[in-house]
C-alpha cells in the first residue's frame, strides 16, 4: 500500500528556492557542495522539503540543468530569432545577450563547465549548447560574405573569446569594455559599421535598440535537456 505524501506546509520552501539555493551553492563552491543537508540549513527547512519536491539529488540536478538553459542558453537562440533578417541586426541581438542581458549569468557559466569536468551528462549537454551558439554565430558570419570555412573559425574565435573573457573573470571598467566593441565587430565579422558610434553610450544604444522582427519569429528555439 503506498503512503500519501502529506502537503507542506504554508510558508515552506518552493521549488525554485530549492533551485535557487543550489545554483548558489555551484557558482560558490562546485557541484560537490550541492547536497540535501546543507540546502536544508541554508533554507531552513528539513531534508523533508526536499524530498517532497525531488525525488533525490539527481532530479535536483537535473532541475539545475534547466534553469541554466533557461538564464543562459535559451536566451541567445530567442534573440537571434527576434531580430531582423540581417546580420549586423543579429550580431548585436547576440551581443546584447552577452553584455546587457539581466538573466545570463557569467559565474553560472563557469560553474556549469567546471561541473562538465565530472559528469558525462553535463559534458554532452555543454558540447550540444557550445555547437548551437557557435552555429548562430557561423550562420551570421556567412551571412556577412564569408565562405563556410571562414564564418566557422570566427565564429569560433567568437566564441571562445567569450566564454574565455568569463572564466578569466577579466576585470576593466564597463564603459572600456563597451568602446571595444565596434573593434571587436570589425576584425570577426569584417565590418566596420560599428565604428561610427564614439561613445560607450551610443554603442550602448545600438546594442540594445537592434532592430527586431515586426513579428517574433515562430521558432523560438529553446534549448532542452534530452
Amino acid at each position: 500500500m503506498s503512503v500519501r505524501k502529506r502537503a507542506p506546509r504554508a510558508g515552506t520552501v518552493s521549488v525554485q528556492d530549492w533551485v535557487a539555493a543550489s545554483r548558489r551553492l555551484l557558482v560558490e563552491k562546485g557541484i560537490s557542495a550541492v547536497k540535501v543537508e546543507p540546502l536544508s540549513r541554508d533554507l531552513g527547512v528539513t531534508a523533508g522539503s526536499f524530498y517532497w519536491h525531488f525525488q533525490n539529488r539527481k532530479a535536483l540536478h537535473r532541475a539545475l540543468l534547466r534553469d541554466w538553459l533557461n538564464t543562459n542558453v535559451s536566451p541567445f537562440n530567442i534573440a537571434f530569432d527576434s531580430a531582423e533578417d540581417d546580420p549586423r541586426e543579429q550580431y548585436l541581438a547576440l551581443a546584447n545577450v552577452w553584455v546587457f542581458n539581466e538573466v545570463f549569468d557569467p559565474a553560472l557559466e563557469t560553474a556549469i563547465r567546471e561541473w562538465s569536468k565530472t559528469s558525462d551528462v553535463v559534458k554532452r549537454l555543454l558540447r550540444r549548447v557550445d555547437a548551437n551558439r557557435i552555429g548562430l554565430y557561423q550562420k551570421v558570419f556567412e551571412d556577412f560574405g564569408h565562405n563556410r570555412t571562414s564564418a566557422f573559425v570566427r565564429a569560433r574565435t567568437m566564441y571562445f573569446h567569450q566564454i574565455g573573457y568569463y572564466s578569466m573573470k577579466v576585470e576593466e571598467v564597463f564603459e572600456e569594455r563597451l568602446l571595444l566593441l565596434p573593434y571587436y565587430a570589425e576584425i570577426l565579422a569584417g565590418d566596420s559599421w560599428l565604428m561610427k558610434y564614439q561613445t560607450a553610450n551610443e554603442i550602448r544604444g545600438a546594442v540594445i535598440g537592434y532592430r527586431r522582427r515586426e513579428r517574433p519569429s515562430a521558432k523560438a528555439r529553446r534549448m532542452r535537456l534530452m
